[in-house]
């Protein structure tokens, strides 16, 4: 069966490894697009520029794949920073990143709330991610691209917690509100939404015609597992996302370094695991005549 046109491979567990191989694996995988990260070894993108990306569109088009999602690492940056260095250095960084995505002909660059300061009162950390995200919108629709602010693990997962605010559909929501910016949207992760207590149902209720993108993650409060080796129910999840409607792209990004070693494997058990919902669709639908519904 053919993979989906929706699913974007990403090399974000492939860090150990040159770009060609990933460009080779993700063929091999039958995956055409990709939620892309810009990092070593694969490109270099920093506060004051990036690389030439002529070498990285060429092996692209070689390899018969296009960049959908930019996914830049937040390393020591923060959308949280006060006014000072980090904030202009993060200001660098992600407009660098935002011309990087026009260039590769990518629409939509996803950050979130990673590496903010814990001592600080959880009001001044929005205050500062509102002054950032508004300096960053007006860069991002001037470049033509869409930024998707994705929650960041908080205090519910202490051993992997990223930003103690922008955790929840509310919290994003609320941020939406206040900037109200058409450019601005979410990426949704379905680990992180389980981890901060929120739902499907809840989060399109919310976000839906906001959400851009959606991370099909399986974890637990230990980090993002592939599918099946996490605690979530993933076939669920995949149904609830027909049931409201989602019809947009499905990232198998998984973020964390578990898979460093094997990086296709989280993206094999994935697409084996949806190979199966889809059989399983197609053989009921046959019995009850039924509408067809694919992933």
């Amino acid at each position: 069966m053919a993979v989906s046109t929706r699913l974007l491979g990403s090399n974000g567990q492939y860090s150990r490894y040159p770009l060609a191989f990933f460009l080779d694996e993700m063929r091999r995988l039958g995956l055409r697009s990709l939620d892309f990260v810009p990092q070593v070894p694969h490109f270099f993108c920093g506060y004051r520029d990036h690389d030439d990306p002529a070498g990285l569109k060429a092996a692209l088009a070689r390899a018969g794949l296009r960049v959908a999602v930019l996914t830049p690492p937040s390393y020591r940056c923060s959308i949280t920073a006060p006014a000072g260095e980090q904030r202009a250095a993060t200001l660098g960084y992600y407009k660098s990143c935002i011309q990087l995505a026009a260039e590769l002909g990518c629409d939509r660059l996803v950050l979130d709330a990673a590496g903010a300061c814990w001592d600080l009162k959880v009001e001044q950390l929005r205050e500062h991610a509102a002054d950032t995200l508004c300096i960053l919108c007006d860069a991002a629709e001037a470049a033509g691209v869409g930024l998707l602010l994705a929650p960041a693990m908080g205090e519910e997962t202490p051993l992997i917690a990223e930003a103690p605010v922008l955790n929840t559909a509310r919290e994003l929501e609320a941020m939406l509100h206040r900037l109200r910016r058409p450019g601005l949207g979410v990426c949704l992760d379905t680990n992180v939404m389980s981890a901060c207590g929120d739902t499907i149902p809840d989060w399109f209720d919310r976000l839906g015609d906001r959400t851009g993108l959606v991370r099909l993650c399986d974890g637990n409060y230990h980090g993002w597992r592939a599918w099946g080796e996490g605690v979530l129910p993933m076939e669920r999840y995949l149904c609830q996302l027909n049931e409201v409607g989602y019809g947009g792209e499905i990232s198998l990004r998984l973020p964390g370094e578990r898979y460093l070693e094997r990086p296709s494997y989280p993206d094999e058990r994935a697409l084996a695991a949806l190979r199966r919902m889809s059989a399983a669709r197609a053989a009921h639908t046959m019995k009850t005549g039924g509408a067809l519904h694919a992933f």
